[in-house]
């Protein structure tokens, strides 16, 4: 289980006497919010088609509409002083809706922690520059602290923390600073993660959760990044929907890599996609599901792990069941002698095309009181599938991708985009089982409006009566013809 420090008021290198930025604000009216959750996809997974939004939607990185507000020189940016509480000031009097832009490559110590509270449409473009702590500090001391604010971006940023032993090693953990994460994310909606690289802090790479009135945070998307030593999980998620890990680098984990775990029973994980990451060394679980509430439509699918074993645990709480869970197509270069994935109580549980070598006398999956499996085309070397509980029924849903604002919301493109083939789930299915049928229809093209096809019928029509103007000539000239001089008329 997660531990979760109290909200901080006053982070060492906090300044509580700036002016506040008031209460939450509603985003502006030329965002376009992500949606909280798409209906359920056909058996492909996963992939979704461009979404078309107007141009002024905020692309990754800001979009080109937003202002940019540069990080003022008085701020040292050589690393020689603690610049926390100006940093602070100074984001705090920047206005909602635009880009702050650090200084090419600067060096910016900040012992304290960086508030973005009740902020929308924000982009912090780090240009280069490193964000880095030097000390301990406070026990919830993380680096980025966002509480309930939407549309905010990183990218571009070193941020590093003051972990001596991150690694692997039993010296990376502290429990008295295990909170002190490199993002940490409350009740947030919309956030990105781009190019961003998070080192050597104590607590968590990147932290997602609810804040203090029970808001879970939603949509966020963590891709093209590079996470390495820490002091605890990799990525965690407690409180949160609609989450995309994608094409990062995860290495040296203190714990387990990823960490989808609730605090209590309120608490719900949902809609998760782990996806074509490259994950190093850990020194537990690559992804560990216990915890006290709902994980539910998770999919981990196209992971290459380097050193690390493909470990997967998900055990519900007791009296309680999970439900869709995809696992394809994930491979491993490191044999194991014990068995490296169990699933518990779980209804609709797919786990295909995965690489995971047992060289002892372990199963390489155990399966226990699941409902609606299918299990096909894995490479366990001499491991099998072993399963507990009778044999059982339940239906599949197989999780859709959320369009989360930036990674789908994007102009219609002017050139052809590759996009990469989907992972497509394999055809057996457990008697009893249902699936949602693929359509027979063809997608509707980037950029077409999908409203029924008028132009296709207009065609229809134009072609329809071209050929019975053809066919009225043709007639009328097969009566003249049989009316001629000298021949009687056709009877």
């Amino acid at each position: 289980m997660l531990a979760v420090g109290a909200a901080c008021s006053g982070s060492d290198g906090s300044n509580t006497s700036l002016p506040p930025t008031g209460p939450a604000r509603r985003p502006p009216a030329s965002i376009t919010r992500p949606t909280t959750r798409s209906p359920a996809r056909p058996t492909t997974v996963p992939t979704l088609p461009p979404v078309t939004t107007p141009s002024t939607t905020p692309q990754p990185g800001g979009g080109p509409d937003l202002p940019v507000v540069y990080v003022p020189r008085s701020i040292n940016a050589t690393g020689r002083v603690n610049v926390t509480d100006r940093l602070q000031a100074f984001i705090d009097r920047v206005p909602d809706g635009r880009i702050i832009r650090f200084r090419h490559n600067g060096r910016y110590r900040a012992e304290g922690t960086l508030f973005v509270n009740h902020r929308d449409n924000l982009v912090f473009d780090g240009n280069g520059a490193t964000l880095f702590a030097t000390i301990g500090g406070m026990p919830d001391r993380s680096q980025w602290w966002l509480k309930d604010s939407t549309a905010i971006v990183f990218r571009d940023l070193w941020v590093r923390g003051a972990n001596p032993k991150g690694g692997t090693s039993e010296g990376a953990y502290n429990v008295e600073q295990e909170t002190q994460h490199g993002f940490r994310m409350e009740g947030v909606d919309g956030v990105e993660l781009a190019n961003v690289r998070v080192t050597d802090v104590y607590g968590d790479f990147v932290y997602i959760g609810r804040d203090k009135d029970r808001v879970a945070s939603q949509n966020v998307w963590i891709h093209d990044s590079d996470f390495r030593r820490n002091g605890r999980q990799g990525i965690a998620i407690t409180a949160a929907t609609n989450v995309i890990i994608e094409r990062n680098r995860i290495d040296h984990t203190r714990r387990s890599t990823i960490d989808l775990e609730p605090n209590a029973r309120s608490w719900h994980v949902s809609n998760v996609f782990v996806l074509n990451n490259t994950i190093g060394k850990g020194r537990l679980l690559f992804v560990a599901s216990h915890g006290q509430g709902p994980v539910d439509d998770i999919v981990i699918s196209g992971n290459r792990l380097d050193g690390h074993p493909l470990t997967i645990d998900a055990l519900p709480p007791e009296g309680t069941r999970r439900a869709n869970w995809i696992v394809t197509n994930n491979v491993s270069d490191t044999a194991v002698h014990n068995r490296p994935m169990r699933f518990f109580s779980i209804d609709g549980l797919v786990v295909s095309g995965n690489k995971q070598v047992v060289s002892g006398g372990d199963a390489g999956l155990i399966v226990t009181d699941a409902c609606g499996t299918r299990i096909s085309g894995n490479d366990f070397g001499h491991g099998d599938v072993t399963r507990h509980g009778a044999e059982c029924t339940a239906a599949l849903t197989v999780p859709a991708e959320p369009a989360i604002l930036g990674r789908n919301a994007q102009p219609p493109p002017t050139t052809t985009t590759t996009l990469p083939p989907p992972v497509t789930v394999p055809p057996t299915v457990t008697p009893g089982s249902t699936v949602p049928v693929p359509p027979t229809t063809a997608p509707v093209p980037a950029g077409d409006s999908g409203g029924g096809g008028g132009s296709g019928l207009a065609v229809g029509i134009a072609i329809a009566v071209v050929v019975l103007l053809l066919a009225g000539a043709a007639y009328g000239l097969y009566v003249r013809s049989r009316t001629r001089p000298g021949r009687p008329p056709a009877p």
